[in-house]
């Protein structure tokens, strides 16, 4: 699904400094940036190199970057499909590079490509967060999504997974 540039907005670090974030659509240019921020993000949970420019050409797939200026802070990588009468959209991954946190940087990416899939129709959203994660839960729930499922060894042998789902309103995509 091809997107076109989402926003540009100013957001404040906890320091107070003022920054510019742009969140525009990710392509496989961007391989080299998307890989670090994973590995960054998940070590040895991160997707490969190959899984990611995967997801970035598979039709149904959405992904989205967020921008520092001209740095890459963070990505987005959905994926829409229909299941039944219902369209559905899966969160795969959600990634903020570590010197990028504690900006807002996931609740953008996250708000961004909630938006592009309620465009796309999509009634449900579901993700997976590993327990531990507890900022991610947070920002999840806050931004209202329930825990449905215990993913029990979902990443690895003792490290567990929640499902978590949030129903959209569907949005007219008026420039189609």
């Amino acid at each position: 699904v091809k997107l076109k540039c989402m926003s540009t907005s100013r957001s404040t670090t906890p320091e107070g400094v003022e920054m510019k974030v742009t969140i525009e659509p990710a392509s496989t240019g961007n391989i080299d940036e998307l890989f670090r921020i994973e590995r960054e993000c998940f070590a040895s949970e991160a997707y490969t190199r190959e899984h990611i420019l995967s997801l970035l050409k598979t039709p149904s797939s959405m992904s989205l970057l967020a921008k520092v200026d001209d740095d890459v802070a963070g990505f987005v990588i959905a994926i829409s499909e229909r299941r039944g009468p219902v369209q559905i959209g899966h969160i795969i991954t959600i990634d903020v590079a570590m010197k990028h946190r504690r900006k807002s940087i996931g609740l953008m990416l996250l708000k961004a490509i909630e938006n592009a899939l309620a465009k796309k129709n999509v009634e449900v959203v579901y993700l997976e967060v590993r327990t531990d994660n507890r900022a991610a839960r947070r920002l999840y729930q806050r931004q209202g999504y329930e825990e449905i499922t215990h993913l029990e060894d979902y990443y690895s042998a003792g490290v567990h997974g929640l499902r978590l789902v949030k129903k959209l309103k569907p949005k007219p995509d008026v420039s189609s």
